[in-house]
């Protein structure tokens, strides 16, 4: 290696451009071969990190947020908005292309039945938060209440916690799923006041408010959840058809397409 490229290689090193460093070569080979002013070629190796470091940022938002799986993409055109009613494409494309709600902590409550797509919704919105540049986290009402239960006594939890309450967008899942004893709604209950007005919440939920009061254990601190959520929120109370059903496979019908019956 040439002394001066080892040396210049070192240099970006110490200025924490590592990833300039260990691309210097093929650039340095890139702007040989180029007639571009000095400024625009300086543009062009700093464009080299600044790409590399945003690409590190959203793997690393993408992997602390937690976002489910789905058998599509995180796409709205993999939602079939005509089969559904009480949201629309429009409004989504709203939401995910102007985070200014986010920036003054409005929430966003997805209420309606198994299968719907609510999950699906909530974590596009989480991805495209993620994309521009916002931290987000994702769980379920199961496992926050184990969070928070064992915050104490599991370093993992506190960790996981730590990252929850330093996000931008909570996304509570499956609220209806699970029953919390009054210690566990209470916990719930503080967390929610700690990111009123701080944070933004997507809650997701197969149950409406009237049945709340039995999941979160606690008529008074139901009331008081409710009061913080809806007080900036916007609502979708989603009906039609359940996706997973319109999609059923069967397992004998799926081995006979692959081979031959025998009888």
């Amino acid at each position: 290696m040439d002394d001066s490229i080892h040396v210049l290689k070192k240099q970006l090193l110490e200025l924490k451009l590592k990833h300039l460093a260990a691309n210097l070569d093929e650039v340095l080979l890139a702007a040989s071969c180029s007639d571009k002013p000095y400024a625009e070629i300086l543009q062009e190796f700093l464009g080299v990190e600044i790409h590399q470091r945003r690409a590190a940022r959203m793997t690393r938002r993408l992997r602390q947020a937690n976002l489910p799986t789905f058998d599509t993409p995180l796409d709205l055109d993999c939602y079939d908005f005509a089969r559904r009613t009480g949201v629309s494409k429009r409004q989504i494309t709203e939401l995910t292309s102007n985070f200014l709600w986010i920036e003054k902590a409005y929430n966003v409550l997805f209420f309606g039945g198994s299968g719907l797509g609510k999950s699906f919704l909530a974590s596009l919105i989480g991805y495209k938060a993620i994309q521009a540049g916002y931290d987000v986290f994702f769980t379920s009402l199961h496992d926050l209440a184990h969070l928070l239960k064992t915050e104490q006594a599991l370093s993992r939890s506190k960790s996981k916690l730590k990252l929850l309450r330093a996000c931008d967008l909570l996304i509570i899942d499956e609220i209806g799923n699970s029953v919390l004893d009054r210690q566990e709604g209470n916990r719930l209950f503080q967390l929610i006041c700690d990111f009123y007005q701080q944070t933004s919440l997507i809650v997701i939920s197969n149950k409406g408010f009237a049945d709340w009061a039995q999941t979160l254990g606690d008529n008074v601190v139901t009331a008081a959840v409710m009061d913080r959520l809806l007080h900036k929120c916007e609502i979708f109370n989603i009906d039609g058809d359940s996706w997973r059903l319109s999609n059923q496979q069967s397992i004998l019908k799926g081995l006979l397409k692959g081979g031959d019956s025998h009888v």
